[in-house]
């Protein structure tokens, strides 16, 4: 009587595709989408309550609140955005001195500096220092809030947190990059004439600022406010919206800064290269 033949199993490992990575790379055009409608949606409550500030009464307390708020963000950063931009200001000039002579130097460095400077180490550190200085920090303080259940309380009391929170940042965050962005660059053209004036002091400083000034045009400074608002704005907006997703433990309020942190350095970035792309590109 013949048996019935077994199955045989396939020799060797069997490869199955690991469904969770699967899951997540489908998962993430429409996780991103998301998180680009929850930016907008900010930014458009943000403008929407922006109308009532038309009222006297809310008009001065706003101004007390985006007072505050500007100089925690910007006026207290500026001493580490000009330390840098004094090494940086120095560096780029010592190590231009091994390639071209002073004269040439102090003569052509208002092109280099208009070019390495203003167009694009300026704006990129500046940001990076509002990031990791300012808008950790408000990441933070809406996170804790959340987490010890505090906007319950204001709305109780009738106090709307868009207004308390949202607009302070919305509106301080782009002047504060933008404040940062002329010191930052006024920091970097003192070092190199520093720098250059130790070496040969018979160099005017008139001349060289002026040599400078005759680099920049309407159209860069113009691109640079673009950044400051824009990068300023979506900067700002993204910390809140990070901070509000935080529930109920310090795990959730450290995971949230560190996802802010990295969405707003690519957001910013982003921002930088399109801009500059659009604008310099010939």
């Amino acid at each position: 009587m013949s048996s019935v033949p077994e199955s045989v199993e396939p020799e060797g490992p069997t490869i199955r595709p690991n469904l969770d990575v699967l899951g997540i790379i489908g998962r993430l055009p429409t996780g991103l989408i998301s998180y680009i409608m929850d930016i907008v949606g900010l930014i458009s409550v943000a403008l929407r309550a922006s109308r009532h500030l038309r009222n006297p009464k809310r008009r001065r307390i706003f101004r007390t609140l985006f007072t505050r708020q500007l100089y925690n963000t910007g006026v207290r950063a500026l001493y580490i955005n000009g330390m840098i931009a004094v090494i940086i200001g120095a560096l780029l000039m010592s190590r231009l001195f091994d390639y071209i002579p002073k004269q040439v130097l102090a003569e052509q460095y208002g092109y280099l500096f208009v070019v390495i400077i203003f167009r694009e180490l300026g704006p990129l550190i500046s940001g990076i220092i509002l990031i990791s200085r300012s808008a950790t920090a408000v990441t933070s303080e809406i996170g804790f809030l959340r987490m010890r259940r505090e906007f319950q309380v204001l709305h109780g009391l009738g106090i709307n947190p868009v207004f308390l929170f949202l607009l302070p940042v919305f509106f301080a965050f782009p002047i504060s990059l933008l404040l940062m962005f002329i010191y930052f660059d006024f920091m970097c053209i003192l070092s190199a004439y520093a720098f250059i004036w130790l070496a040969d002091p018979s160099i005017n400083f008139g001349i060289f600022l002026s040599n400078i000034l005759q680099q920049i045009s309407l159209n860069e400074v113009a691109i640079n406010a673009v950044k400051a608002i824009l990068g300023g704005m979506v900067i700002g907006v993204i910390s809140i919206h990070f901070g509000a997703r935080a529930t109920d433990s310090f795990d959730d309020v450290s995971e949230a800064i560190s996802n802010s942190t990295t969405s707003q350095l690519m957001a910013f970035f982003l921002i930088n290269v399109v801009l500059s792309l659009l604008a310099y590109t010939q």
